[in-house]
């Protein structure tokens, strides 16, 4: 599919990104389509024809844009300035010669499920999310605390320790896997559940299918503990005595542009340094 209005947006906390977007933006003039410069994802609702989102920053930007942009049914196309970019689809130092051919419709389109968290008080209100990569439970305070768990509602055995990881198989190759959960591949349909420091030897990482309901619920030793709730290191919400965490597999999906070469095992062993020995 060729692109001829794309929307791009850079992260001005990242160096070269102001740059690069300018120099993008005249190589579409100059190919021909209609681009427009945004500094605000919240402006995107109103960019009316979009076609793509090309964003240049670190993953975080990424993580931004994609939950931003799949409300939208838009792909995005990352070019990375940051310093891992393991989600983007390519590097700055590329950007000249692969925008052209994603432009061109030569890019690959990946799709990749989230999260949608919804967050139910104790009085029965409720705010929903969404989350590219993880959903993390941990104690407000610095102390461990207990997490009861179910699974399309029945118990499952409690968590106790710093807190709990809930992660799609994009999000198993951050939080997760520093925290010691496995690597697993994006297209695998599955809920990753990781740990944080457990006190236990009996609780390890537990991979569950995707298409299941997960309901978390702190359990507080002391008055006014409180808990909270993270989506993707970028949305949170604290947790309260007799709140819950309902979680499951959104029917929105997030849509990453990437071009041949760039597969998720190549990026694996190039990023994260994945199947590299001395033989």
């Amino acid at each position: 599919m060729k692109f001829t209005r794309p929307v791009i947006f850079y992260n001005a906390f990242k160096p070269g990104a102001h740059e690069t977007s300018q120099k993008l933006l005249a190589q579409a003039t100059a190919l021909g389509a209609q681009a427009r410069l945004i500094t605000d994802l919240t402006q995107l609702p109103q960019t009316a024809g979009t076609d793509l989102v090309v964003c240049l920053g670190g993953d975080g930007t990424t993580l931004h844009a994609a939950r931003q942009a799949a409300a939208l049914n838009l792909p995005v196309f990352s070019i990375n300035c940051g310093t891992l970019g393991f989600l983007s689809g390519c590097e700055k130092a590329d950007t000249e010669a692969a925008f052209p051919r994603v432009l061109n419709g030569e890019g690959i389109l990946n799709e990749r499920f989230m999260l949608q968290a919804v967050i139910v008080r104790a009085d029965g209100t409720e705010e929903t999310a969404l989350a590219f990569n993880d959903c993390v439970l941990r104690c407000a305070q610095a102390r461990a605390f207990s997490l009861q768990a179910r699974l399309n509602g029945r118990l499952l055995q409690p968590y106790y320790g710093d807190g709990l990881i809930v992660s799609t198989p994009t999000g198993s190759t951050a939080y997760s896997l520093a925290a010691g959960g496995p690597i697993v591949a994006p297209e695998v349909d599955v809920f990753l559940l990781t740990p944080i420091c457990p006190h236990s030897l009996g609780q390890r990482p537990l991979i569950l299918p995707a298409d299941g309901q997960l309901a978390f619920e702190p359990v507080f030793k002391y008055p006014g503990e409180q808990a909270t709730v993270s989506l993707d290191g970028q949305t949170n919400f604290p947790l309260s005595k007799g709140d819950k965490v309902i979680l499951s597999r959104s029917k929105t999906r997030a849509r990453l542009i990437t071009l041949p070469g760039r597969d998720f095992f190549t990026v694996l062993s190039k990023k994260l340094k994945w199947g590299n020995c001395i033989c």
